[in-house]
């Protein structure tokens, strides 16, 4: 298995455990509060920062880039959602290495699943996302098989770089925001993502874009996020529930 899924799923566990602990400890104390306290539903934006790929990057050594993640409360459980961000990623396979590095934008809505006690702001969320990326691919390094060469493989550094790429997907996301201390969020999510079109280098497809992550078969790709993030009320009105 990939070494980057590896640290992913480890730093995953690690999240989890620690959110479980926090929403333990916060159903706890919520539950002996009084009745008469009201559901903390306001007007609010909320601003983070995905932490999972400077993690990454600290463990393997590599540029990874950084994702900020924004949402506004509409109306109830519904939210507004985007995510912008930047990814320099290098990729070796079989008998290509590459390098890609672009930008990306992630555009549309959570729903929060979680019906909260009186006073708490938590959710186990299900989301939509468009996201397109614009970015450049280095062809560092290729092998191809050579019927003329005595050993059937011929070796090159070409270090070409195609530029003007593009490619847009959709994704579901699943996740869960704990609300650690006031206003204070953690965050662990899972996104499903299909590939809906890319502009390709000449001669080889698309193994990396930034944003959308690594092209699996039938142009699928699962990604993770660990994200601190920091609620701003936008005003004291109190959201009515249905």
């Amino acid at each position: 298995m990939n070494k980057r899924y590896i640290f992913k799923y480890i730093i995953s566990f690690v999240f989890l455990l620690f959110i479980n602990l926090s929403w333990s400890q916060k159903d706890s104390l919520q539950i002996a509060e009084k009745d008469s306290l009201k559901p903390r539903l306001i007007n609010s934006i909320r601003v983070g920062v995905d932490l999972s790929r400077p993690i990454t990057q600290l463990i393997q050594k590599q540029d990874i880039g950084l994702e900020v993640t924004t949402d506004i409360r509409l109306k109830n459980n519904w939210y507004l959602a985007a995510d912008f961000g930047y990814e320099s990623e290098p990729t070796e396979e079989d008998y290509i290495h590459i390098h890609s590095k672009g930008s990306y934008t992630k555009l549309g809505f959570n729903y929060n699943a979680y019906e909260n006690l009186k006073g708490m702001n938590n959710e186990v969320y299900v989301g939509m996302r468009y996201g397109f990326s614009s970015f450049q691919q280095e062809l560092i390094s290729y092998s191809a098989l050579d019927f003329d060469n005595y050993f059937g493989e011929y070796f090159a550094n070409p270090n070409t770089t195609f530029d003007g790429l593009t490619a847009h997907w959709a994704a579901l996301h699943f996740g869960l925001k704990v609300e650690t201390l006031p206003n204070l969020y953690l965050s662990v999510g899972v996104h499903f993502k299909k590939l809906l079109g890319d502009k390709k280098p000449e001669g080889f497809d698309n193994l990396y874009i930034p944003g959308f992550g690594s092209v699996l078969l039938n142009n699928n790709a699962v990604g993770f996020n660990y994200t601190i993030s920091y609620l701003i009320p936008l005003s004291k009105k109190i959201i009515k529930q249905n």
